[in-house]
């Protein structure tokens, strides 16, 4: 199994401070949102690793309601290769091959009332489903790690599957970054709305 999603209260702030030996930040927000850059006060993410994979606990605020929303794992397992730390974007998912990038859906929701959601996803090593990338995740523990919220947008209901389970599901083409792969251009199906990266929490790691 890819990925674990709750939603809800199957998550919660004091749980996440709870794990043992995670590494914890709060997300911030990305330039595309239009919001001002910088940590979001009460939000949480949290990220374990081990020989076997990591493990993603996110609790965030923030963002519309009623709009879906994608995580996603990017995995750069070479970041001494990156030019500035934590690696930029358009290095971590425009020169993956040098940067070693896993990249794949960590799942999807709706936006509740509050603008929050809660997530939960574990990224086991070897071949990874769905990964844009011909790569395979063997640095768990050496990696450094992009928890990233996509912003979808309204829901479609025509197109919900898509936009809880792609990149692309519902977006224009305009609003996929230049430097994203053709296999993110190519996953889910195009809709009217203007997608963004709205939220990330980036975790470096020490050469």
């Amino acid at each position: 199994m890819k990925f674990v999603l709750r939603t809800g209260l199957a998550i919660t702030l004091s749980l996440l401070a709870a794990s043992a030996g995670a590494d914890t930040l709060q997300l911030s927000w990305a330039p595309p949102s239009g919001m001002s850059p910088g940590p979001i006060e009460g939000t949480q993410a949290v990220l374990n690793t081990s020989a076997s994979g990591a493990t993603m606990q996110v609790a965030t605020t923030g963002l519309k309601p009623g709009h879906v929303v994608t995580i996603w794992w990017v995995a750069v397992q070479n970041p001494e290769n990156c030019k500035t730390r934590p690696c930029g974007p358009k290095e971590a998912m425009g020169s993956a091959d040098l940067m070693n990038t896993v990249a794949t859906n960590a799942g999807g929701t709706v936006v509740d009332k509050n603008g929050s959601i809660r997530v939960n996803s574990f990224l086991p090593v070897g071949l990874v489903a769905g990964n844009f990338f011909k790569t395979r995740f063997t640095k768990p523990e050496a990696s450094e790690y992009h928890f990233v919220i996509h912003d979808h947008g309204p829901l479609i209901p025509e197109l919900a599957a898509d936009m809880l389970s792609s990149y692309r599901g519902g977006c224009t083409d305009d609003s996929i970054p230049s430097y994203y792969p053709d296999s993110a251009r190519a996953d889910g199906t195009p809709g009217v709305n203007s997608c963004n990266t709205a939220q990330v929490a980036l975790f470096t790691r020490n050469d």
